[in-house]
């Protein structure tokens, strides 16, 4: 239990974080619309006024309180920089590192640290090759999750939870906090992060397999508690690609965290497990699970912009759906995606696009996330065998490529600034410490 002076209340926790995010989608709608070339905005010029001053005049009620239990944000504060200034991937080698570069303003990649997580990496079994699985070793969306100042990995070969601080100065210097914790179950491969409840949540696939939270602050990384256990239809050691988990995550408003795992399409059926987060900011032991209509393999979600319940999903089985917390069962869109393998990473754009990228085809996918219309493909020209996690920000993608050996591992550079279906490659960089078992890519 967390106590004392310096701790707002759940409720007060709730309302300023819940201020946070409305002033950055503000201010994100502004940014987009006015210097990023989009003619179509979220808000309307009198919608973004009337916004901001009730926001604002909301920030004021409660400023105290804001001010002396939140990081520091302020226009000179490089943290508070709507660019991003590093990327982060995890090598997940035996003894597992976090490889930081530096990013440029134009989303260009340079240089390059490592820092040891304390844990080891692990990859799943191949059900293909009865081999190590490589690329995608861990079959799985964030397994590396930056929230604020932190960043979270995890070592599925030894069962952990590495926490690390980010010197917002210089970013690339990360500093690993205290040791690195069970994640109580076995082979932990997906993180979810509240800073609103200063939680961090994570899923094992392996058996058994189930989902476990624990504490944070700038000190410390809590002991995670007793596993709520799932069916994942998995053994030990875990197999892969699938069934298991693709992906966790809390709601746009840290009221539930939901569970994506992937069905196998024959024995085994996915499903999206939502765990009811109370007012003292507990994640619930026990959970509802929906199959959504016509899915098979749910996998990398990410909660849409401007909603508070609606997420888009991608699926290995054939491309993606939107997703409505409220009504699993029916998903609002259906894409397809035509010679596709594995779709299995999904994110969306500063222009409302939805992407998703395969660990088997070297392309990124662009669809309308209320019809499920495909926008475009586009087939970068590099050698890659395909792309897994990725990240998008401001005007820039940035992939990995974890490739097979024979091609390095890389993380390729497109610029969008174009609009929809603009995506054209600038940069192909070698990270150097990556390799075929390289997960996680996300961005500071």
């Amino acid at each position: 239990m967390r106590t004392g002076s310096d701790k707002l209340s759940k409720s007060s926790k709730r309302d300023t974080a819940a201020l946070e995010v409305q002033m950055k989608d503000l201010v994100s709608a502004i940014t987009y619309s006015t210097r990023c070339g989009i003619t179509a905005s979220p808000f309307s010029r009198v919608a973004m006024h009337q916004s901001f001053h009730s926001v604002l005049a909301a920030i004021l009620t409660v400023g105290t309180q804001f001010a002396t239990s939140s990081p520091m944000h302020c226009p000179d504060n490089p943290a508070c920089s709507t660019e991003p200034r590093a990327l982060y991937l995890m090598s997940n080698n035996a003894n597992n590192s976090i490889l930081a570069v530096n990013v440029a303003a134009n989303g260009m990649l340079s240089g390059g640290t490592s820092i040891g997580t304390g844990g080891s990496g692990g990859n799943l079994i191949s059900t293909m090759t009865g081999k190590p699985s490589q690329p995608d070793a861990l079959s799985v969306q964030d397994s590396v999750v930056v929230a604020g100042q932190y960043l979270f990995n995890v070592n599925a070969g030894s069962g952990t939870v590495s926490m690390f601080l980010i010197n917002p100065y210089d970013p690339t210097n990360l500093a690993l906090v205290g040791e690195p914790k069970s994640s109580n179950g076995n082979f932990p491969t997906s993180l979810a992060v509240s800073l609103e409840l200063s939680t961090v949540c994570v899923a094992n696939t392996g058996s058994p397999a189930g989902v476990a939270c624990a504490t944070f602050n700038t000190y410390q990384l809590g002991e995670f508690d007793d596993l709520r256990m799932l069916d994942v239809g998995q053994s030990d050691p875990p197999t892969g690609p699938t069934p298991g988990v693709g992906d966790i995550l809390f709601d746009a408003t840290s009221s539930s965290l939901v569970v994506m795992v992937k069905g196998n399409g024959t024995e085994f059926t996915g499903y999206a497990a939502v765990y009811p987060v109370d007012v003292t900011g507990t994640v619930s032991s026990t959970c509802s699970k929906t199959t959504p209509n016509g899915t098979m393999a749910l996998f990398g979600a990410t909660l849409m912009p401007y909603t508070k319940s609606k997420i888009y999903t991608s699926d290995a089985g054939f491309g993606a759906v939107v997703l409505d917390l409220n009504n699993l069962t029916i998903p609002l869109s259906k894409t397809v995606v035509p010679g596709q393998i594995a779709s299995c990473w999904a994110k969306i754009s500063p222009y409302g696009t939805g992407f998703i990228t395969d660990v088997a085809v070297n392309r990124l996918i662009e669809t309308d996330l209320y019809s499920g219309a495909i926008l475009s493909q586009y087939y970068p020209p590099n050698e890659n065998v395909g792309m897994s996690d990725f990240q998008i920000a401001g005007t820039s993608i940035w992939t990995l490529s974890a490739n097979n050996g024979s091609v390095p591992a890389v993380v390729t550079v497109f610029d969008i600034s174009g609009g929809a279906g603009s995506a054209q490659m600038t940069q192909v960089y070698e990270v150097t410490g990556a390799g075929p078992n390289s997960m996680g890519l996300v961005i500071y």
